[in-house]
């Protein structure tokens, strides 16, 4: 079966930030190192055997550290997918070595800066003519909706906390560690394609505002994919918008 894969993505800087420390993928369009997000969410579809990928990055650090880290991340996975182009390749092992390429840019800028280390998450859906992988570093989640259930797909990468911990839990893996010090490990999962499928991969500006059975619910709305991120946001910063958004929506046709 050929599939079709509808997407439409929203970056937002929410409602306290004063920067944008989120980056994306979105088959070939990346966001400058210094922006607000996007006016209006984009769209596009692409055969599935295009291969098309979609990554959402989530930056930190000091000062402008995070906006550069998320940066590097998404141009260097830019760079990666153009000088791979034409090749046959094994997609967990082109992930595994996109993360590996895109940490060591970030590290090694990091070592340069003088405002401190940096640092990003990445989650990441890369599709072939019949499967998609989902990979992630960090707390950056995906989803996928099938038959009214939403699933995440990705593992989050963080030390253990009690329930009452009020801070957010420290990370165990992101980009821009010291391979030295660590060794990076990315999860990946890997499912077959589904027509009907709805896949979403967003910052927790999303899911720090919203919940999982409120995302489910507007997914699950016979409504466009447009539509669907403009709602995700809305409610986002209705509920605060304490952080940075950015979502990502991919369906299966």
């Amino acid at each position: 079966m050929d599939f079709i894969i509808h997407a439409a993505v929203g970056c937002h800087k929410g409602k306290i930030r004063r920067n944008n420390e989120d980056n994306l993928y979105f088959d070939g369009k990346i966001l400058p190192e210094m922006h607000h997000g996007l006016n209006h969410p984009m769209r596009k579809k692409v055969p599935a055997d295009q291969n098309p990928v979609f990554c959402v990055f989530d930056g930190m650090g000091g000062e402008e550290c995070g906006e550069r880290a998320s940066y590097l991340a998404a141009s260097t996975l830019s760079d990666t997918i153009r000088d791979t182009e034409g090749y046959l390749l094994n997609p967990r092992e082109f992930l595994i070595a996109a993360c590996d390429r895109m940490n060591e840019e970030v590290f090694a800028v990091s070592m340069q800066s003088e405002e401190g280390r940096m640092g990003t998450t990445v989650s990441c859906l890369y599709f072939t003519s019949d499967e998609v992988y989902a990979c992630n570093l960090g707390d950056t989640k995906a989803y996928r909706l099938r038959d009214d259930v939403l699933f995440q797909l990705t593992k989050d990468h963080v030390e253990y906390q009690s329930p009452n911990a009020k801070s957010k839990p420290r990370l165990t893996q992101f980009l821009g560690i010291d391979p030295e010090e660590l060794t990076l490990v990315p999860y990946i999962a890997k499912g077959e394609l589904q027509k009907g499928d709805i896949y979403l991969i967003c910052s927790d500006g999303l899911t720090d505002m919203v919940t999982n059975i409120e995302i489910c619910a507007i997914l699950k709305e016979s409504i466009s994919l447009k539509k669907c991120v403009e709602k995700l946001m809305d409610l986002a910063n209705k509920n605060g918008g304490k952080d940075n958004i950015t979502i990502i929506l991919c369906r299966v046709e």
